[in-house]
């Protein structure tokens, strides 16, 4: 009976386990199959990189226009795309993204021929979900500018050369077909002189002839101080970097038109602009040097010094300011504030060092008229204060106008060694 019982209780605890267990692969299973039945019964996701991005803005109409000294390449786009651009080398091109930008959904990829001696092909691509990217391959150019422009909103792209053999237009849209006269032999030769012509610099001492400028509390006169630091320039660029050219705008005491002076620079296709002043003040204490490059975002100050620079009222300088919003140049302001540091920078250090209490006032842009109307990276410099009566006193000798000269050569030196020298 003992064993009889020991062998039932132990087939009743085999049998417990068996069934134990059986229950737990029965619950595992149903949880499997029961999960798996929900996989399949949810709704399927696409993965992440498959869903559809949306730029906020849209690539409209690609169309350049080939003239006798320049090519144009208007981008319109369909909101306010801010372009970077960059000018790279080997071989030679300017790529342009436009960020939160698409294609349209019939465009693809293009590649337009144009070869009209200085743009060789237009090429489009989706580089990303939201951004556009441009890539002008160069032939040949001396320089090039980059105008965003609003209502319509646009990027203009103008590539400045050599003369072309005939004016020709050219589009890259959904509709037509790209037209462009490839540039000949004659068109390759004209480039020749141009491309090895001595790089210019422009200065510009500003006022002259019946505009004295500012004046000083014993009568100095601005337009006579200036012309005299602009000669010293000269003469230092003259001698420490004799691989420039200089042009002054003038060199006598003559009124010479803001209009001309930009026109001047253009003409001679210098590399940089640099106007030269004394500022006035009020307040006899005020000092110190501070350089400007054309902006738009001015402060109060900054749009009454550029007024009196203008020779205009504040009234008619907002209205001067609607009309050349638009064609708001970034790559070249963008330079032009690099200039404006560098110049800052070097001439406040050295006139510090050598003269005690010059006081560095910094850099800050202002609507002037005459740093817009020119094509290349351009400052305008306020030497000292004529009206503080000890910096009067130090600008009419000619030690303190060389001191000032030496400052400005050492800014500008520093940025063609790396700004400027990089574009070109």
């Amino acid at each position: 009976m003992y064993s009889e019982g020991w062998t039932y209780r132990r087939v009743d605890q085999h049998g417990y386990w068996v069934a134990t267990i059986l229950a737990l692969v029965l619950m595992l299973f149903g949880c499997t199959a029961s999960r798996t039945t929900r996989q399949a019964l949810a709704p399927s996701r696409a993965p992440a990189s498959v869903l559809p991005v949306t730029a906020a803005y849209r690539l409209d109409d690609i169309r350049s226009t080939s003239r006798s000294d320049t090519t144009q390449v208007v981008i319109t786009v369909s909101g306010p795309v801010q372009p970077l651009v960059q000018r790279l080398s080997q071989p030679d091109r300017l790529t342009i993204d436009l960020p939160e930008t698409q294609l349209p959904p019939q465009w693809n990829q293009y590649n337009v021929p144009v070869s009209d001696g200085r743009l060789q092909t237009i090429q489009v691509t989706q580089s990303h979900p939201k951004r556009v990217h441009i890539t002008l391959a160069l032939q040949a150019i001396q320089d090039y500018r980059i105008a965003v422009q609003s209502a319509p909103h646009r990027v203009t792209v103008e590539l400045l050369g050599a003369v072309t053999t005939a004016p020709s237009s050219a589009r890259t849209a959904q509709k037509g077909t790209p037209r462009a006269s490839p540039a000949g032999p004659s068109a390759q030769a004209a480039l020749s002189p141009r491309a090895h012509r001595m790089p210019i610099i422009c200065i510009d001492p500003g006022h002259g002839g019946h505009d004295p400028g500012a004046l000083g509390p014993t009568g100095l006169e601005e337009k006579t101080v200036v012309l005299q630091v602009a000669k010293e320039l000269r003469q230092l660029i003259r001698q420490e970097m004799p691989q420039y050219r200089v042009v002054l705008t003038r060199d006598q005491d003559i009124f010479v038109p803001l209009i001309k002076r930009a026109r001047m620079a253009n003409e001679q296709q210098a590399q940089v602009f640099i106007s030269i002043h004394a500022n006035s003040s009020p307040h006899r204490e005020a000092s110190g040097i501070e350089t400007w490059y054309l902006s738009f975002a001015a402060s109060a100050r900054a749009k009454k010094l550029a007024a009196r620079e203008n020779m205009m009222s504040e009234q008619q300088l907002s209205t001067l300011e609607l009309i050349l919003r638009d064609l708001h140049e970034t790559d070249r302001i963008n330079q032009s504030a690099v200039l404006a540091q560098s110049t800052q920078s070097a001439l406040a250090e050295h006139m510090a060092a050598h003269y005690p209490g010059v006081i560095p006032r910094g850099v800050e842009g202002a609507p002037f008229a005459v740093l817009h109307r020119t094509t290349m990276p351009s400052v305008l410099v306020e030497t000292a204060f004529i009206s503080n009566p000890q910096e009067e006193a130090r600008l009419r000798t000619s030690q303190y106008q060389r001191a000032l000269a030496k400052g400005l050569l050492q800014g500008l030196r520093q940025f063609l060694q790396t700004a400027v020298m990089a574009r070109h």
